[in-house]
């Protein structure tokens, strides 16, 4: 480990900082990128709680139609048929 002249020291310096702040740099665009991930992901799993909620309600719906279309027309009224009481004969 010789003795290291001022200008040695110096380029050592600078080039430690550089690589601090490249490192630095580096860690910025990683957390602006998991940052960035989050977000989206949040977005994702509020789109479909949106959907699902949509979906059941759907169902619901479709289910409640359905039983009033088989179980709900019982109280309507059926025409009366005549029947005559004798048949008319065709010449």
């Amino acid at each position: 480990m010789g003795t290291e002249t001022p200008n040695d020291i110096d380029r050592v310096a600078i080039a430690e900082h550089a690589q601090r702040m490249a490192e630095q740099s580096a860690l910025r665009r990683v957390r602006k990128a998991l940052d960035g991930m989050a977000e989206t992901e949040g977005a994702k799993r509020q789109t479909l709680r949106y959907v699902l909620i949509a979906c059941a309600v759907l169902a619901v719906l479709a289910i409640w139609l359905s039983w009033e279309l088989v179980f709900g027309v019982r109280d309507v009224p059926k025409p009366a048929l005549k029947v005559p009481d004798t048949l008319q004969r065709k010449p």
